[in-house]
């Protein structure tokens, strides 16, 4: 895992932690030891363990004490919760954002930049670099919105969002893909700023960008379903061949 920023910080810890397993470099039921992750961090044991700490009350790590700490799995219910909420703080977030892009107090040119770093990751295939950069395009839109209150409350579940939204289910492969739809949700945040919607509105093209590589994902494995099954029809139809008959 990539060493902690802040050697000092157990947030700084929590946050490798946290991208070690949004990569997929700690899978769920992995047991994390205090003592190795120290080392692999290049810290203390007593920020690591105020970390692991963090990491567990916030329910990506379960056990503790004597037992250790393992690897949350994501179930289906809790993520979901973790969507709602997602969903709703950065619908406020996106609102008041527009708001500050309209009147020059944040520049929304800043979004090009995590748009930028997600280009530079898909090109250099690196999945753990794509997940920071979408975090980060997202955490621009919170920082604008100075929105102090609900940005914290944002900051508090942005691990969740960062493994969860990593998760096969939700994430697509292609990484170039993710970085056309994030190209089209800034599309709309500027269209938004031009003339903008009501708080629908904004939920609606929200939660379309946030779903929008689930979707992608499930309609190519469902065209590459449907097209195995014509071919197999297809195979079943053909004659024997002189050679199945000998």
């Amino acid at each position: 895992m990539t060493q902690a920023r802040h050697l000092a910080l157990p947030e700084s810890i929590a946050d490798a932690v946290a991208e070690g397993i949004a990569a997929r470099r700690l899978l769920p039921g992995d047991r994390i030891v205090e003592t190795t992750l120290a080392e692999q961090m290049g810290a203390s044991r007593v920020p690591t363990r105020e970390a692991l700490k963090v990491l567990h009350t916030q329910g990506i790590l379960v056990g503790g004490g004597y037992r250790g700490y393992r690897v949350a799995s994501f179930e289906e219910d809790s993520v979901r919760k973790v969507f709602e909420v997602r969903l709703m703080l950065e619908a406020f977030l996106l609102r008041d954002a527009i708001r500050c892009w309209r009147s020059g107090v944040s520049d929304p040119r800043l979004l090009d930049q995590a748009i930028d770093e997600l280009a530079a990751a898909a090109t250099a295939k690196d999945f753990g670099a794509s997940l920071r950069a979408d975090l980060a395009f997202h955490r621009i839109i919170a920082e604008a919105a100075h929105n102090d209150i609900t940005a914290r409350l944002w900051e508090a579940i942005a691990r969740h969002v960062l493994i969860i939204f990593s998760l096969e289910k939700y994430r697509d492969d292609d990484l170039s893909a993710v970085v056309t739809q994030h190209e089209q949700f800034r599309d709309f945040i500027l269209k938004q700023i031009e003339k903008p919607g009501s708080l629908e509105v904004l939920r609606r093209g929200l939660g379309d960008h946030l779903l929008l590589g689930a979707r992608a994902k499930a309609q190519r494995a469902h065209r590459s379903s449907a097209m195995g099954r014509s071919q197999a029809a297809d195979g079943h139809d053909q004659p024997d061949s002189p050679m199945t008959n000998c």
